[in-house]
């Protein structure tokens, strides 16, 4: 979870904790707004815990991407191309053919797994010569189990990313909701302790959300902190 989206679930916290200590008086009641509120709030933890754990997870798969495309490069590709090159005569104007040449590093994955497939069909026509210039019989085995790990480690990866930015968007909509809570039990707190000076104060702090990005990069105004006046008096018990 973002720090800012941290911030406002804290916020939400300490709305909780002023309703506890400050229950509705009268004929007025909090449930509705506080379970909607307390709903959000065990949304909230769910979705950031999943959105933390995709991105520990996230961040040990591109380690994992990082060394499967290194042993590939250093392994299986280095090789073929460097046995293919010394095959082209010292000034002959044959050039090494595209599928057996370096590609440019750094590289992506999804670029790696199009390079090695290029690279195998390209070799296997030519198998007895890189096997003759000391590559293992079965290279091209070799070369496919090293592609098709990083294969999936690539799958594994998108589906961490999914998981993120599901959860992000989850976290989007819980926030709303919570800020949505909170002007509903504005009212009602202002309303229950309008003759109480000291608690109103105390809620005016409380119910003090911060500000977090939404999408298309507006943001979200705090809680509305009308006066004391736009609210009228409801009726209380006798």
């Amino acid at each position: 979870m973002e720090t800012r989206q941290q911030r406002v679930m804290d916020a939400f916290g300490r709305v909780r904790t002023f309703l506890d200590e400050h229950p509705a008086t009268g004929v007025l009641t909090y449930a509705s707004a506080q379970e909607m509120l307390d709903d959000v709030l065990g949304k909230l933890r769910g979705l950031a815990s999943t959105q933390y754990r995709g991105q520990e997870l996230g961040r040990a798969e591109a380690r994992r991407q990082a060394e499967q495309i290194a042993l590939l490069v250093d392994q299986h590709i280095r090789p073929i191309v460097t046995i293919a090159r010394a095959q082209i005569e010292p000034h002959s104007d044959v050039g090494l053919p595209a599928a057996l040449r370096m590609p440019k590093l750094p590289i992506n994955p999804s670029r790696v797994l199009t390079v090695c497939d290029g690279m195998m069909e390209a070799a296997q026509a030519h198998e007895a010569l890189f096997v003759a210039h000391g590559l293992p019989a079965d290279f091209l085995a070799q070369f496919a189990a090293a592609r098709a790990s990083l294969e999936r480690l690539t799958g594994g990866r998108t589906v961490q990313v999914g998981a993120r930015v599901a959860a992000r968007a989850g976290l989007r909509v819980q926030l709303r909701r919570g800020r949505r809570a909170v002007e509903r039990l504005d009212a009602l707190v202002r309303a229950s302790y309008r003759n109480d000076p000291g608690v109103l104060a105390a809620w005016r702090i409380a119910k003090r959300v911060p500000r977090t990005p939404v999408r298309g990069g507006a943001e979200e105004a705090e809680v509305a902190q009308p006066s004391e006046s736009t609210v009228p008096p409801l009726p209380q018990a006798a």
